[in-house]
């Protein structure tokens, strides 16, 4: 299946991909490097908080994919070399932890890469290369450090320039409310602690914070915000938001004003089990937990299938009856037994057992997360078949209700914090992007609160990286290489926060933003402080997670050490006892 793109990259992509390929197989230069810079140019639209969205289209069935992302992008996209392969498997590891910082990787890999080709052309060796850009990328960590606020400084810094908006304000209060209310009722409360929490406002401006990070994504985050608040009101817990409480639902139709957030696990359901959840609702119901997949012929993993056993009976006029219709019947026996009403599995579940469930409502596909907190709030216990239910593994106290006019279902007991953030479009192929918006929304605010330290974001902390570097090209050095290396760093930088000026629509070209970067370091070197190259919409300052930045500029410089490492070795061959090559990596 091959699949094309559709944006203003994507011919550029193309056209350089082939340029790079032709040149190198003549030339045998570094392709690897070549390839990396070419296919990272193509998610250059997604820097910066206005991004845009480019269609997928597959040619051979007609299929078309709205993508707003970085790992959405390389998911649908034809990548059959190794490394667009390593660059797809860079990307989704920091997808996985994060959920955010991925355009920021995906350009410094490009730029990085051009800036280890233009060394080789310079006639840098490979070892100078590699020692001068991890220098450069321990200096600027260092500027990292140094400039990294607190995020209470944050907090009052927003709250003095600028008021939120009545939706967000409602939030502060909310939060600020039941943050108070908390302390009152605890027994190591006093009037001490009272006086210290009106004179650190940060620690309840949650929504400050969230302000502060939104990058651009400000309904996506008062979602977020909203499921801070629920799940606080629903146990006392030291922290405002637990990732691991969170769901999302989305459903199509609404617009998308209608999103909003939920108490327990919301999920679709089918117009069967529309009916189910009719009979059952108001009623405190048994909950059984599955483990896997809930049919016939599933297997827990490990599972060795004993050999050479043959099944004889003593009966000769058997019903013909299959093993499927056995196992139907055994299960639709043990839930009645037990009074399940309720059936949450992990796995996928046999369609004839769900159609023939008329009083049991069974969902399929449940994240391990949603099992966990369901067993510890029923005291249900996971099985891994259904034929090992018995009653110490029922979890008792759950209720189910519909959710207004849509065809969903909210199953939750009276202690659980489990929260879902109900997504909603009526433009279908919009909820995979809004629903990536709000899990990058909520995983920034987790890893701030987490961190207690944010960088200055728009521009503000590659800015000082370029100072850095260029104070740090001044000493004196044995090799003047590496000089050259860390000019060229700066100059990737500057590609950087020009990208992103030109995306955030405050200079109309790369040439203006290359001016005013240059003003700007002008001013620094006379003691003005580094500004952002641009404001958020509403006109204050925007900010960045440290652990985020940080990993993707390291993820991002050990890739395109990795493709270097690995082109030396295709072009000139590598001998463990050589001694220039003895500073590689090796796989």
């Amino acid at each position: 299946m091959r699949i094309s793109e559709y944006g203003p990259s994507c011919k550029q992509y193309s056209s350089a991909l082939k340029m790079s390929g032709n040149a190198t197989v003549a030339q045998r230069l570094h392709i690897g490097l070549q390839q990396l810079e070419a296919i990272s140019s193509s998610t250059r639209a997604f820097l910066g908080p206005n991004k845009r969205l480019k269609f997928i289209q597959d040619e051979d069935a007609g299929d078309a994919v709205l993508v707003g992302t970085c790992p959405r992008l390389l998911e649908h996209m034809e990548l059959d070399g190794s490394i667009g392969q390593l660059l797809h498997e860079t990307v989704r590891a920091q997808q996985k932890v994060f959920h955010s910082g991925t355009g920021a990787l995906m350009f410094l890999a490009g730029v990085w890469s051009r800036v280890a080709l233009e060394c080789l052309n310079r006639g840098i060796s490979v070892s100078d290369i590699k020692t001068a850009m991890s220098k450069g990328l321990e200096v600027c960590l260092e500027a990292c450090k140094q400039s990294a606020v607190s995020v209470q400084e944050v907090s009052c810094e927003r709250l003095k320039e600028h008021k939120p908006s009545p939706a967000l304000k409602s939030e502060l209060q909310d939060l600020h409310n039941l943050r108070l209310t908390t302390l009152k009722h605890s027994r190591h409360f006093s009037s001490h602690d009272a006086q210290a929490e009106n004179t650190k406002p940060a620690l309840n401006d949650v929504t400050g914070i969230a302000e502060a990070i939104s990058h651009g994504c400000q309904a996506s985050m008062r979602l977020v915000l909203k499921a801070c608040k629920l799940q606080s009101k629903t146990k006392a817990q030291n922290r405002f938001l637990d990732i691991q409480k969170l769901v999302t639902c989305s459903i199509p139709g609404p617009s998308e004003e209608h999103s909003h957030v939920l108490h327990g696990y919301v999920t679709l359901l089918s117009v069967e089990q529309a009916s189910v959840v009719q009979r059952l609702q108001g009623q405190a119901l048994n909950i059984a937990l599955v483990n896997g997949d809930l049919c016939e012929k599933y297997r827990h993993v490990g599972f060795n299938r004993p050999a050479n056993v043959m099944h004889i009976t003593d009966r000769a006029n058997m019903p013909s009856v299959s093993l499927e219709e056995r196992w139907i019947e055994n299960a639709l026996k043990i839930l009645h037994e037990f009074s399940i009403g309720v059936v949450l599995v992990s796995g996928v579940v046999d369609v004839k057992l769900k159609e023939r469930c008329s009083s049991v409502l069974v969902i399929e596909g449940v994240k391990s997360t949603v099992l966990k907190d369901f067993s510890t709030c029923t005291g249900a216990v996971p099985v891994s078949y259904i034929t090992q239910l018995d009653r110490r593994c029922v979890g008792r106290g759950v209720k189910v209700s519909r959710c207004g006019e849509n065809e969903s279902v909210s199953i939750a007991t009276a202690s659980t914090s489990l929260v879902t953030a109900v997504i909603t479009s009526s433009v279908p192929a919009k909820l995979q992007i809004l629903e990536d918006e709000f899990w990058s929304c909520a995983h920034r605010l987790h890893q701030a609160l987490t961190d207690g330290k944010l960088l200055r974001g728009a521009g503000a902390t590659e800015l000082l990286c370029i100072h850095q570097l260029q104070q740090y090209k001044r000493r004196e050095t044995e090799n003047p290489q590496e000089n050259v290396v860390l000019e060229l760093m700066a100059e990737a930088w500057m590609d950087y926060i020009s990208t992103l000026m030109l995306n955030s629509g405050s200079v109309a070209s790369k040439a203006e933003a290359w001016t005013a970067v240059a003003h700007q370091m002008r001013l620094y070197k006379d003691g003005e402080p580094i500004l952002q190259a641009f404001r958020d919409t509403d006109g204050v300052g925007v900010y960045d997670n440290v652990t985020v930045k940080t990993e993707a500029w390291r993820r991002a410089l050990d890739l395109v050490f990795l493709v270097l490492q690995s082109d030396t070795e295709i072009i000139t061959g590598v001998s463990e006892g050589e001694h220039v090559y003895n500073k590689l990596m090796y796989l």
